[in-house]
């Protein structure tokens, strides 16, 4: 009995070792890892906090660069210590954001080697041009780095954790 439902569920799954089933699987498991990283790097800090201190951040180099140009030591001195305070806010924001991404890498280490022991080394994908680093023929791991290079993009975007950074007019 255990060997029938066993073979029912293989058969079931199969088509997910082909193209197109498996490259959908990948570009779908790329999608929802980025998706669960981003909530969980959501709900772990304070997103305006760090956009406040990214901003900061920004400005303050680009107040050193101007005050490096016009060899103001007055003005280097000043921006080089508002550096300082804004890296260590930086750093206190960053670290809590690393330790949500270690726990997500926790699930993809158990998920990756079923992966792989899954799909072998088959080809998932073809691209029309020869990619650097990646060529034409694209096994399941290559395209999932792709699927989540491209997908992390756009959920970070959505999920509100990149952002752009207006110019400060001048005062």
């Amino acid at each position: 009995m255990i060997e029938l439902l066993m073979s029912l569920v293989a058969l079931e799954i199969d088509f997910l070792k082909e193209v197109p089933g498996a490259t959908i699987l990948i570009l779908i498991l790329s999608i929802a890892l980025n998706l669960v990283s981003a909530y969980a790097a959501r709900r772990s800090m304070n997103v305006e906090d760090y956009k406040r201190v990214m901003t900061e951040s920004k400005y303050v180099q680009a107040e050193l660069m101007d005050a490096m140009k016009t060899d103001n030591k007055r003005r280097i001195t000043r921006a080089q210590k508002r550096q300082q305070e804004v890296q260590q806010e930086t750093l206190k924001i960053s670290s809590s954001r690393m330790k949500t991404q270690t726990l997500i890498l926790l699930p993809l280490l158990l998920i990756w080697p079923a992966l792989s022991n899954f799909l072998g080394n088959i080809v998932v994908a073809r691209i029309p041009f020869n990619a650097p680093f990646f060529g034409t023929r694209l096994p399941w791991v290559n395209w999932y780095v792709l699927c989540s290079l491209a997908s992390n993009t756009i959920v970070q975007r959505v999920f509100g954790l990149t952002f752009e950074i207006e110019p400060r007019t001048p005062t």
